[in-house]
């Protein structure tokens, strides 16, 4: 199959499931209840005040036309307007997103490179002291829930030490740009950027590792070293490189949830971004915030998808065969 068939086959692929994609978002938020039903019981709210609120957001019509007039605003970027926060969804969610890239690009970018070093390190000292080690502190940490090493890192360096704020990114009073809002705001950062780190680090290192494992298995491997390669060469150029392959979908599919930002880990320090943003929308069933930040969450996933397909076809042209 050529590059160009394979690409135009997995755009297609693409396209229907953004589609389902679409349809399962708009049921799946309708099961979480009524937006306007704590409304009902507030004395201040007036029955014809409840039915202009249920009108104005379209929720007097059946659940065909919602789907209708839903699936069309969404193709045309209309996400809808916010009731938690009173302004357009896409605002809501642009208002958020810097500080969900400032914070996951970077961990996410060094908790990479960390585990593919680390990682290779694992897989060819296999069965030594560093690779025991480093070994139970990464099923350690595999087994530890974000939002629980997140508590952990507060509590130590923030309640114990007193070292770092215990919550929020920016302390009030200090505006935008200054230097004095940089280094504050790098105050606030450090903790939930080390505890992305850290777990993401632990988390993602085995799969180099029993990459590695494998790799070091492999006829090439033993070829090159029959032919007297030095060491570091073969380690390098056949088994460092190949030990990259699978890392390839790890890290799209991590950068595809940057949308989604680190729900449990913004909630435990209050970091403003689009993770506490979802929090947030669910709390208060704000189905159009909702709705908005899972169709850019899903979407983005469904790129990066396509990305890594891409990559693999051109790093390995079997793919093109087997896909």
């Amino acid at each position: 199959m050529s590059l160009a068939s394979f690409l135009a086959k997995k755009i297609v692929s693409s396209i229907l499931t953004i589609l389902a994609i679409l349809t399962l978002v708009f049921f799946l938020v309708r099961l979480t209840g009524d937006p306007f039903a704590e409304l009902e019981n507030d004395p201040r709210i007036t029955p014809e005040t409840l039915q202009a609120l249920r009108r104005l957001y379209g929720m007097d019509k059946s659940v065909v036309e919602q789907y209708i007039s839903y699936v069309h605003n969404m193709l045309i970027g209309e996400m809808g307007y916010s009731v938690k926060f009173s302004k357009p969804v896409f605002d809501a969610i642009m208002e958020r997103l810097p500080y969900t890239l400032a914070l996951l690009v970077p961990s996410i970018t060094l908790s990479n490179y960390l585990a593919y070093k680390i990682g290779v390190e694992m897989g060819y000292r296999r069965g030594s002291r560093l690779d025991i080690i480093t070994l139970a502190l990464s099923n350690f940490l595999r087994a530890t829930p974000y939002f629980w090493l997140a508590i952990i890192f507060l509590y130590v360096f923030s309640v114990q030490l007193g070292l770092f704020p215990l919550y929020g990114a920016i302390s009030p009073g200090l505006s935008f740009p200054s230097f004095e809002w940089f280094v504050d705001y790098l105050w606030h950062y450090a903790i939930p950027f080390l505890v992305l780190v850290v777990r993401g680090t632990f988390i993602f290192v085995l799969y180099v590792r029993n990459s590695v494992i494998d790799i070091l298995g492999e006829d090439y491997v033993a070829v090159a070293r029959a032919k007297g390669l030095p060491e570091k060469a073969v380690k390098s150029s056949y088994v460092a490189r190949n030990a990259m392959l699978p890392m390839i979908t790890v890290m799209g599919l991590r950068y595809a949830f940057i949308i989604d930002g680190a729900i449990l880990t913004e909630t435990v320090f209050s970091y403003p971004g689009t993770g506490r943003l979802v929090f947030e929308a669910i709390i208060n069933r704000d189905f159009w915030l909702l709705q908005g930040v899972m169709v850019i969450l899903s979407i983005s996933v469904v790129l990066a998808n396509l990305i890594v397909d891409l990559l693999y076809a051109l790093l390995d042209p079997r793919v093109r065969s087997q896909r």
